[in-house]
């Protein structure tokens, strides 16, 4: 897993011993969009789904209980991550499609090990930031196909 890379036995062994284990069934939400962010999630097993509220992009109040699945994960992956990097809310609700195993990660938990172990937390902040660019790219390219197609059905070329 990328969060991983550059990581030694070691360093794997400290961020292990400090991940709850968790066991969620399905059809549970593991986050709910516009919570307060805390943790780190890594899929150990099983497949979540990432949605997004629809009523605040369509402005309107009867739109406000659907939700749109974006994105599907499959272990191994990891979620959650922009809590360990600043307090915000959640950007979206991610549920369990089935069984799912998990590892939890606490900010206060990677705080003291980014602290403690300085080339651990580097190696950790630098794998996040390299997903987080390959998120952002992806949404860009997204957005501008969007857009794209917008501008094409309302006749704006």
């Amino acid at each position: 897993m990328s969060l991983f890379n550059g990581l030694s036995e070691e360093q794997l062994a400290r961020l292990d011993s400090v991940a709850r284990r968790r066991t969620v069934e399905p059809g549970t939400d593991v986050v709910r969009e516009g919570e307060h962010s805390y943790a780190l999630f890594i899929l150990v097993s099983g497949t979540v789904e990432v949605s997004k509220r629809l009523g605040s992009a369509l402005g309107t109040e009867t739109h406000r209980g659907l939700r749109k699945t974006i994105v599907r994960l499959t272990a191994p992956q990891f979620f959650g991550e922009m809590a360990l990097l600043g307090d915000t809310e959640r950007t979206a609700t991610i549920s369990a499609s089935d069984e799912c195993e998990l590892l939890e990660i606490s900010e206060e938990d990677f705080d003291h090990l980014v602290a403690t172990d300085l080339a651990l937390g580097y190696r950790l902040l630098y794998n996040l930031a390299v997903v987080l660019c390959e998120r952002l790219r992806r949404t860009d390219r997204d957005v501008l196909k969007l857009t794209a197609a917008l501008s094409v059905a309302l006749g704006n070329r």
